[in-house]
């Protein structure tokens, strides 16, 4: 099975759009976005923008917003690449205008009570897949399933009772050894993988069963 290495390509071409910021400019120039392919089991992107003839108000060296499939949006202040990220509050799929609108905050420094949004992009089920298994991951929660305390660099973990659904099969490097799109649902002694191929609906009905037993009494 072929596998688009950019799936999240689509997405932030629009938000860029959104934002007047030329996406056929090449990194460097004032005003770029990028979309890298998966490495290290990470979709990302960042778009750079750098604003001209504008007040003193505004950031002088611009705006870069970073994205990935996991934590989202942030800004981090044009010129300092190793400056901390400040999340933005909106979903990790924000609409393009709902982006659009916060750059514009950014760059007439407002960098405080910016404006929050739940508006998202929409994706087919294909790219729901594809970026991070998000198809699984709704349901779940609606489920009443909550997301495992973990680190910052680990990938998405939900857990109900003791079963416990998340991205990838690999059980000693979480990142490394097996294809990034891949899921594991485990529970006590046991562990089922499951390949990007599979369905949504097959993974969220294996798990609604293994909580099911998980909760079964054992008998006497």
């Amino acid at each position: 099975m072929s596998l688009d290495p950019r799936p999240h390509q689509a997405y932030i071409a629009a938000v860029a759009a959104a934002a007047g910021v030329d996406s056929h400019q090449a990194p460097g120039d004032s005003q770029h976005v990028v979309a890298y392919p998966e490495a290290h089991g990470l979709l990302t992107a960042a778009l750079h923008y750098t604003q001209r003839g504008v007040g003193s108000t505004a950031l002088p060296n611009g705006v870069t917003l970073r994205w990935d499939q996991r934590a989202g949006w942030r800004y981090v202040p044009g010129g300092r690449p190793n400056a901390p990220e400040t999340p933005l509050p909106v979903p990790i799929l924000a609409s393009p205008n709902t982006v659009a609108g916060l750059l514009a905050e950014l760059l007439d420094d407002r960098t405080t009570r910016l404006t929050s949004s739940t508006e998202q992009f929409p994706l087919s089920q294909t790219h729901q897949r594809l970026l991070g298994r998000l198809d699984v991951i709704g349901q779940l929660e609606d489920d009443g399933w909550v997301r495992r305390d973990q680190a910052p660099d680990e990938p998405v973990a939900l857990a109900c009772g003791s079963v416990v659904w998340r991205l990838t099969d690999d059980h000693e490097d979480i990142w490394f050894g097996g294809d990034w799109r891949d899921s594991r649902l485990s529970g006590l002694l046991w562990s089922t993988p499951y390949t990007v191929s599979v369905p949504g609906e097959v993974i969220v009905a294996a798990a609604r069963a293994a909580v099911t037993a998980a909760r079964r009494p054992v008998p006497a």
